[in-house]
């Protein structure tokens, strides 16, 4: 809350008002809220405060630039009638100060101490930060571990870990805060965190084409951009304590893409009462880093690549040769070596090195790529120009890259690389090799793509092994290069990549085994990267001269360099330690799968749970208010107002947000409205305004969306009710809840929660999306258990189906109707011959759990398809 003085002094027609001081992430719109009962009045702040010299020697112009520490003024309601103003005048004689003079006057009082306060405030609070993230990555290091040991005590670090990193995120956050206070965060635009101010134009399957007024954002609207000028703001790299601040757009998306597949195997394979590890705060980590993202890129250019590279092949070209591309808001560019011809829909230009494509370009459909290799194996992103582009480089192009800058920044760098090439979605197969950089990844990840070695003397002993043999093959194939094999499609496992990311210093015997391997033909996949300058021009060089500066030789090209600090390492390995093993929640036993029996003495069903009437009967849903369903497609009943089509999309997916996340502070809800934006406050109002409109009133005239409450200007819905908190209102004791009220829950799920949310939207609702389908899958194993105790197939068979509408190859529901129909040989074989068909469909190298396999095999081998 604003720290607040009144000024009661007026006179004649002089509007009273009171001086507050700005907080950290105060908007106009919140200061509204907070002192005039409505975010909509923040004009009246804007006019009584305009052009007022500041303590920061700053004023303000724009109702979108206010800063912490400024002393803005507040209209208030007048106390007197005018006969008593103007006895107040006649006593006082007949000066009255000019409220503007009596603020100037607070200021300048004010800004005497203000900012030696402010400075060693916030130097406090950032060594404390460095502190806490340190002790909060040392304890995940210990977690990873104890488990790659197989240490049985890593269990009972992982709480400790959680601990300390809450503990480290709430000390960066107050660090972070305390520069900004203290005058220390420079404002670098958006270029350097964000795309600019928002247009909304969303690339998602609505039409939606909200061109609002483009204005500079203000406050809290500065989410993305704030968090990367305080990142730039700190001394070192380790001391830059705002989460995932140094991290890209595309790196954010492939870490969470890597995340939420491993996540997905754990949810197919979990049991009854079981979650996914990490809790609250490794959900807040991913909703924080899914404001960083760019869920389309990895996309793009993974089917971009992979359709060059096909349509080359078909038309007998060259793959060409790429040293790097630029990936922008509207085309993404590639810089190829030399002169190159290029299939459509890539676009040449006036450079023949330089061609485009259209983000919105049509490419190759995914069963024409699905057999391709991806041509660029080693292309990764190494951070943003200044026009707000991701830089991605071929590092086998460049085969051996120095990087120069301190010892904690180059650890950053290559952290950010090791974690990219480990989980990048267009490198099929390739070996990384780390030496001083990272080793608890490789336990993290358990994915074999990753590996970590105590010297480079060890690297360079197992690399030299197998050098000649594959040279040998390159050889017989008539190749001079294992890239040109793969372009080829003829390099057979010889095409993948190794690539060598090296912390720790290189001496010069080893500097010569690393060049002559290099430099060995025909030549091997092999790229490097190692601190300090390489030893040949034609070399990369990599000098990160600042947080917010870098240069990449040869090619000339700066940018502000792509960093994992420290604490963003730690969040990343109890992230994907957490999601590899499901914790119990409620444990359950589960029978044993194998039947071991013949089948003709498994007694028949005779029960009933629920008759075919309940089962059929449809869904009462209220109808006395508006009514969100996101058990499926994404829809809001009941809304009597006027509606724009191409606004349905962000108004459903605002209501949605509001009604699920009452109360979030205004700044969360412009991060993940607007991810990687910064909007201005106007685009904010018109959207609540037209959502307002839209939902409706009451009978009493009130509307459906309430005014915002509170300083921090957040919503919240007193009468909207979903189909999710009808779901939960059972599940939150599903064992003693009656049958029909399982089967009432499971009959408004429709299919998997967001359904249609498309790819630029509800990045917000991803934690919350797995627990929705966790709390569905258990309900109808709890009804499916239920019918299997009766006898009754038909239910259980029925309550299955409801829940493998959110997750088709969950196992667990997939045993429950095997069991039901064991007795069956006829049905067992059809539900048999389902799930075979569903995990071609689905994950054709899905492997089944043993016990599920075993419920398979009760019938005879001759009634079963092969997996």
């Amino acid at each position: 809350m604003p720290a607040s003085t009144p000024d009661g002094d007026t006179a004649g027609a002089e509007q009273p008002y009171e001086t507050v001081t700005v907080q950290p992430g105060d908007t106009l719109s919140s200061l509204a809220a907070a002192h005039l009962g409505d975010a909509d009045r923040w004009p009246e702040i804007l006019d009584a405060s305009r052009g007022l010299e500041q303590p920061d020697g700053g004023a303000l112009l724009d109702a979108d630039e206010i800063r912490a520490g400024w002393m803005l003024r507040v209209p208030v309601p007048a106390v007197q009638d005018s006969a008593g103003s103007e006895q107040a005048q006649s006593a006082a004689g007949t000066h009255t100060q000019d409220p503007t003079d009596a603020l100037r006057d607070d200021v300048a009082r004010a800004s005497l101490t203000v900012a030696a306060d402010e400075q060693k405030a916030a130097a406090a609070a950032g060594t404390r930060a460095e502190a806490a993230a340190l002790e909060a990555d040392v304890a995940w290091i210990a977690v990873a571990e104890a488990k790659a040991t197989g240490d049985p005590a890593g269990a009972s670090l992982v709480e400790a870990a959680q601990n300390a990193q809450a503990e480290a995120d709430d000390a960066a956050e107050r660090a972070a805060l305390a520069r900004a206070d203290a005058g220390e965060v420079p404002d670098h635009g958006a270029a350097s965190a964000a795309t600019g101010t928002d247009t909304d134009t969303d690339t998602d399957t609505d039409t939606d084409t909200d061109t609002d007024t483009e204005e500079r954002a203000s406050g809290a609207a500065e989410d993305a951009g704030a968090s990367r000028a305080a990142f730039l703001a700190a001394p070192t790299v380790e001391a830059a304590a705002v989460p995932w601040a140094g991290v890209g757009s595309v790196l954010a998306a492939s870490v969470l893409s890597s995340l939420l597949t491993r996540r997905h195997y754990v949810q197919r394979t979990r049991r009854a009462g079981e979650r996914v590890g990490g809790g609250p705060v490794a959900d807040l980590d991913q909703v924080r880093l899914a404001r960083r993202e760019d869920p389309a890129a990895l996309d793009l250019v993974d089917r971009s690549l992979r359709t060059l590279a096909v349509s080359c092949l078909r038309d007998g070209m060259p793959i060409p040769d790429l040293r790097l591309a630029l990936l922008g808001q509207t085309h993404l560019e590639l810089r190829t070596a030399g002169p190159q011809q290029l299939p459509a829909p890539f676009e040449a230009t006036e450079d023949p090195d330089r061609w485009l494509l259209a983000r919105t370009a049509e490419l190759a459909r995914d069963a024409s790529i699905a057999d391709a290799l991806a041509p660029y194996p080693a292309l990764v992103p190494l951070g943003v120009t200044a026009e707000g582009s991701e830089v991605l480089v071929d590092l086998e192009h460049l085969a051996a890259t120095g990087l120069e800058t301190d010892a904690a920044t180059s650890r950053a760098v290559l952290r950010a690389l090791a974690v990219f090439l480990a989980t990048s979605p267009w490198a099929d197969d390739l070996t990384i090799t780390t030496v001083g950089v990272g080793p608890e990844l490789e336990a993290a990840l358990d994915s074999g793509r990753i590996r970590s070695r105590a010297s480079v003397h060890e690297v360079l002993t197992e690399l030299e092994a197998g050098l000649a043999a594959d040279q040998k093959a390159l050889a017989e194939l008539g190749h001079d290069s294992a890239q040109r094999a793969r372009r080829t499609g003829d390099a057979g496992d010889l095409w993948a990549p190794q690539i060598l990311l090296l912390g720790t210093d290189v001496s010069s015997s080893e500097q010569a085994r690393l060049r002559k391997a290099l430099e060995s033909r025909p030549q091997v996949g092999l790229a490097v990267v190692a601190t300090g300058q390489q030893d040949r021009p034609s070399d990369g060089l990599l000098t990160v001269k600042s947080l917010e500066s870098a240069r990449l030789e040869p090619y000339g090209l700066d940018f502000a360099p792509q960093l994992l600090t420290a604490a963003d390492f730690g969040r990343i390995l109890r992230a994907f330690s957490a999601a590899a093993t499901p914790e119990a929640v409620e444990p359950e036993e589960e029978p044993t799968g194998t039947v071991l029996r013949p089948l003709s003495v498994v007694p028949a069903p005779t029960g009933t749970l629920l008759t075919a009437d309940v089962r059929d009967r449809a869904p009462e849903l209220p109808d006395s208010a508006p009514f969100l369903r996101v058990l499926g497609p994404l829809e809001v009943l009941g809304a009597a107002g006027p509606l724009e089509e191409k606004r349905r999309a962000e108004l459903t997916e605002t209501v949605a947000y509001i009604h699920l996340h009452p109360g979030m502070p205004d700044g969360d809800f412009r991060a993940d409205l607007w991810p990687g934006k910064r909007i201005a406050d106007s685009t904010r109002h018109q959207r609540i305004s037209r959502l307002r409109s839209w939902l409706g009133s009451q009978e009493n005239g009130e509307p459906y969306l309430p005014r915002a409450r509170g300083a921090d200007g957040s919503y919240a819905f007193e009468h909207l009710s979903s189909d999710w908190a009808l779901v939960q209102e059972v599940a939150r004791d599903r064992r003693t809840a009656s049958a029909e009220e399982l089967a009432e829950a499971l009959k408004l799920v429709q299919s998997r929660p967001f359904e249609d949310a498309g790819r630029s939207r509800y990045r917000w609702a991803i934690p919350l999306q797995y627990r929705m389908t966790d709390t569905i899958l258990d309900l109808a194993h709890e009804l499916a258990q239920r019918a299997l105790e009766v006898g009754d197939t038909e239910t259980v068979l029925w309550a299955t189906e409801r829940g493998l509408l959110v997750e088709p190859l969950h196992e667990q529901l997939w045993r429950d109707r095997l069991r039901a129909v064991a007795s069956d040989q006829g049905l067992h074989r059809r539900i048999t011959h389902q799930l075979e068909a569903m995990i071609d469909e689905i994950d054709d190298g899905y492997d089944l759990l043993p016990e599920t396999e075993s419920l398979m095999s009760t019938t005879p081998a001759s009634h079963r398809i092969a997996l």
